[in-house]
């Protein structure tokens, strides 16, 4: 059993919704309103509107899922509009640990490349501490602190391109 790492499919939709809700129910009690909050989070797969949503795919099954928003693509006003973004990585808590997300964050990664964006940034909340110890592994840095979303700290990471080779080897991607 291998986790493949593919172009999401409109089929995915359910699958990739459900997934989201799964990776942050863990988060319940740490975001204020949760329920409308929880609300948005589970229509994750309407950001491939804007974004190439990859998803990873264990025997058929989605198990993960990630955004990521090209150059000149829609974002948040705190995103120079020519960098790459990484957005909602989510994995489903029974399947953690089994390099998904790593794998995920490697095809983004090559999707900057490929986009020729100057820079990838995302962005996080120490809340979400494995994702961010993988990010930072790799050599995202913390650049500056954004506003709490819903009581949550949040802060805004980037990797700059000449960085990307070296991050790819440190996920063991190609």
């Amino acid at each position: 059993m291998s986790v493949l790492v593919r172009p999401y499919l409109e089929t995915d939709r359910e699958a990739v919704n459900a997934v989201a809700r799964a990776a942050f129910a863990q988060y319940a009690d740490e975001y204020e309103d949760w329920p409308s909050f929880i609300e948005g989070i589970g229509r994750m797969a309407d950001l491939a509107k804007d974004a190439d949503v990859l998803v990873a795919d264990l025997d058929g099954v989605v198990i993960g899922a990630v955004a990521h928003v090209g150059p000149g693509r829609p974002r948040a006003a705190f995103f120079p509009d020519e960098w790459s973004l990484i957005r909602m990585l989510v994995v489903d808590p029974r399947r953690r640990g089994q390099g998904a997300g790593r794998q995920l964050v490697a095809g983004c990664l090559r999707l900057a490349r490929e986009a020729g964006a100057p820079a990838v940034g995302l962005h996080t909340s120490p809340i979400m501490a494995s994702a961010l110890r993988m990010y930072e592994a790799i050599g995202f840095v913390r650049d500056r602190d954004l506003a709490p979303i819903r009581g949550v700290p949040y802060g805004r990471y980037v990797i700059p391109a000449d960085s990307i080779p070296a991050a790819l080897a440190l996920l063991g991607a190609p």
